[in-house]
């Protein structure tokens, strides 16, 4: 596993596509709230992207949020939240909240890097992706106010073009077109499809994995929020 480690190392720690990468994921339209806020006053948190072999396949785990009254109810996350007294990183606040909410102690992780941050508008949040990795096959242990599943998805099919499609919906009367990552029954878009899209470029040319990133679609892309 060392040597896979090695080269997971390798492949995440080279030069962030950035926007670029997170730009293929983008929905059409990304504020689509009745209330507009003040990025400049953007509330700070950190998601946790962790891979893990499982059946001798890595993995990463995503949460299916419950449905409540709030932006992002229902939707397929990362393990994440914002930033809280006593955190002493965004590193802290990611494995602290992936504590909380998936049951995965700190003191399994490997640090490996940090994404790209992504302002999401419709909450005010700018969210920093951390990247780690484990040895040990997590023993997943959801809180169930936080948490009404975790996903199990495997890096090498989210690396396969037929994993990605689209959707044209409304959402609180805007028409939005956006692609999205489907695992199983969940789909995977927004801010969590555009983090994964710098992810995955990354990944895309390690010798671990067979399948290449390949967008097939011309993606929509909306403007940054200013």
């Amino acid at each position: 596993m060392k040597t896979e480690i090695d080269l997971l190392y390798r492949a995440l720690t080279k030069p962030l596509p950035g926007q670029k990468a997170q730009r293929l994921m983008s929905p059409s339209v990304r504020f689509t709230s009745n209330i507009k806020h003040d990025h400049t006053k953007a509330r700070v948190s950190s998601v946790l992207i962790l891979l893990y072999k499982k059946n001798k396949e890595w993995y990463i785990p995503l949460i299916q949020r419950p449905k409540y009254d709030g932006a992002h109810s229902g939707q397929v996350s990362f393990p994440g939240g914002k930033i809280e007294e006593g955190d002493r990183s965004l590193l802290d606040t990611a494995q602290r909240e992936t504590m909380e909410e998936i049951g995965v102690p700190p003191t399994s992780l490997e640090f490996i890097t940090q994404l790209s941050s992504l302002y999401i508008p419709n909450s005010n949040f700018m969210v920093y992706p951390q990247v780690c990795v484990t040895k040990q096959q997590p023993d997943f242990i959801p809180d169930l106010r936080e948490v009404e599943t975790i996903i199990e998805a495997p890096v090498a099919k989210l690396l396969s073009p037929s994993t990605i499609h689209r959707f044209k919906r409304e959402i609180n009367g805007v028409q939005v077109d956006a692609p999205f990552y489907k695992i199983d029954d969940y789909v995977i878009w927004g801010a969590t499809a555009m983090i994964l899209s710098e992810f995955l470029s990354l990944l895309k040319n390690s010798d671990l994995f067979t399948d290449r990133l390949s967008h097939s679609y011309s993606a929509c892309n909306a403007p940054e929020c200013r």
